[in-house]
């Protein structure tokens, strides 16, 4: 029977590791635009407990890489239009006294907002704190209308535009939103008093690339977030033909391995956790058991129970 072996890895150490820990710390190198569609994402996944976004703050914003988006091309749909004025500026570039358009757009890839009662809704209305409800927004680059005024683009998810087009109240939170956007963009401070032009759109509105968190991230978020969440055993195999070994990697809960009782038979791992066995089949594999050969080592750092077990071969049954 091999022995534990318990290593304390780096982040690359462990040539098997299949979770997300395998990875550079390098958030800051991450986009505004990726940074901005993370949080919305996190939000919305911690609607109901922002003090759990506080504490994912450190924890998995720190971890993200741009390995851990998608990259989506989307054609935002023109909506409508808001018209305004710098009233204060730190920018050469937009003066006081300036005009600025904000195309209100709209496209199903991006994030909806997170599920939230009627009351959370109108909470987020009224401006009050510690409000959980949040629309997720993507702001385009700035451009210009051929006049001299500023053209800026807030495209929202198809759900929030359409009820802005039948609510005034959420109409007029979407704007504040945008607003808000531009001006820490930009670097103004714009008027609250605005005008609705007639028109859908100004300017043709150009397409964009947006990266997106991919669903493993978000999982591994939502499980940072819900401990409770119930731990399932996911064992992979690999093959390795040239040393006849069966590689078996298993995602452990934690790293209480001194808790942990490890067996192997003939086509069969057992497994007890916390008094539960579990047994895990090497289908139509068979290894030798008390082969020298066979390892077991447990990445403290990425909780990965990494087994090599010699394969038996047809000849050693002849």
């Amino acid at each position: 029977m091999p022995i534990l072996e318990v290593i304390e890895d780096n982040d690359t150490s462990n040539p098997f590791l299949v979770g997300p820990n395998n990875k550079t710390p390098d958030f800051d190198q991450l986009t505004q635009e990726e940074q901005t569609a993370l949080l919305d994402h996190i939000a919305s996944q911690v609607a109901n407990d922002p003090k759990a976004f506080e504490r994912l703050a450190t924890t998995f914003l720190g971890q993200a890489t741009k390995q851990d988006f998608n990259t989506v091309n989307i054609q935002p749909q023109a909506g409508y239009v808001c018209k305004t004025h710098v009233v204060s500026s730190t920018s050469k570039k937009h003066k006081v006294g300036s005009i600025v358009y904000i195309n209100i757009c709209y496209s199903s890839s991006i994030p909806a907002p997170p599920i939230a009662s009627e009351v959370e809704i109108q909470k987020a209305l009224n401006a009050e704190p510690n409000v959980n409800f949040k629309v997720p927004l993507s702001m385009g680059q700035e451009r210009n209308d051929g006049k001299g005024s500023l053209v800026m683009d807030a495209c929202i998810n198809m759900q929030p535009y359409l009820r802005s087009e039948k609510d005034l109240d959420f109409r007029l939170y979407i704007l504040e939103l945008s607003m808000e956007y531009v001006e820490e963009i930009v670097g103004v401070t714009l008027s609250r008093e605005f005008t609705m032009p007639t028109t859908k759109s100004i300017g043709k509105i150009p397409g964009r690339v947006l990266r997106l968190p991919k669903p493993s991230l978000m999982t591994a978020i939502r499980t940072e977030l819900n401990p409770q969440i119930k731990w399932q055993l996911k064992p992979q195999f690999i093959v390795d033909q040239a040393k006849e070994l069966l590689i078996v990697v298993i995602e452990m809960p934690d790293n209480n391995f001194t808790s942990w009782t490890l067996d192997i038979t003939l086509n069969k791992i057992l497994l007890k956790l916390s008094n539960n066995l579990h047994t895990i089949p090497l289908k139509q594999h068979e290894i030798i058991v008390n082969h020298k050969e066979n390892k077991v080592n447990f990445y403290r750092k990425s909780l990965e129970l990494v087994l090599e077990l010699k394969l038996a071969t047809k000849n050693q049954y002849i």
